[in-house]
């Protein structure tokens, strides 16, 4: 069985609400412009001008910590609802920026089917990547590590979300294709989820595949930090990090 690019975005559209919008890509670019460091050096300024922020860090932390949801979300989510994930290769890929200066879309140029293993998505994920996290730390003083603990984080997150009600499928999704990843580079995070209800108890999953109990939701227990905080006039995330714990799981519990 054989599917189409378009194929599988329509599927997605449906089924995942996270990405309603992905009928249309005006004024796309190729997807290999996010290797280009020039480019790249264009997105972080342009984020320092709309948030006000003069740390480069902050803002090549804050356009990664959306692309990389859009460069890993694209193709989980296809994946996960047709069981044919989008190519994330870069080669081949368009791209196209939103009003606000964040990658609005990603249009693969092929499909990986994924019904037996994510291994060839796992791996074609790291190759496109890492060439961005590599020149993005370069533009931007952002550690690699770190770019990395936010992309496995997106992919814990779209993982999650495409889901839907069955949210350990959404994690054994995400534990499966991260752990691809880590056979690249061991030093990518290992992806974290907690269980939480409205009473703000909470549970550290331990196994991905543990069914979510009733009256529980499952979220991802980040890893990484968006350093939004760090901007004038703006606090920390709900499942920011760097929040207290009972306070995390207090926003967490309002969610549920």
């Amino acid at each position: 069985m054989t599917e189409s690019v378009a194929g599988i975005y329509a599927r997605m559209a449906l089924a995942v609400p996270f990405f309603d919008n992905l009928s249309a890509y005006p004024d796309t670019v190729p997807a290999v412009l996010m290797t280009d460091p020039q480019w790249l050096a264009a997105r972080v300024a342009d984020t320092a001008e709309r948030w006000g922020s003069a740390d480069s860090r902050v803002n090549g932390t804050l356009w990664w910590y959306s692309a990389s949801s859009t460069l890993t979300g694209i193709p989980i989510g296809t994946g996960m609802v047709t069981g044919f994930a989008a190519d994330p290769s870069l080669n081949g890929g368009r791209i196209f920026l939103r009003d606000n200066g964040y990658l609005g879309g990603f249009a693969a140029g092929s499909v990986i089917p994924i019904s037996r293993s994510v291994a060839e998505l796992g791996h074609a994920m790291f190759r496109s990547l890492s060439p961005v996290i590599e020149v993005l730390a370069e533009v931007s003083g952002v550690r690699q590590q770190a770019l990395w603990a936010i992309a496995t984080d997106s992919i814990a997150n779209r993982s999650l979300d495409a889901a839907g009600s069955a949210r350990e499928r959404g994690s054994a999704f995400a534990a499966g294709l991260i752990d691809v990843l880590r056979g690249e580079n061991p030093g990518i995070p290992v992806p974290r989820f907690v269980d939480v209800d409205r009473n703000e108890s909470a549970v550290r999953v331990s196994n991905p595949l543990t069914p979510v109990a009733s009256g529980r939701r499952r979220f991802t227990q980040r890893a990484s930090c968006c350093l939004i905080y760090e901007v004038p006039g703006e606090g920390k995330c709900t499942s920011c990090p760097k929040r207290a714990p009972e306070d995390r799981v207090r926003a967490l519990a309002a969610l549920v």
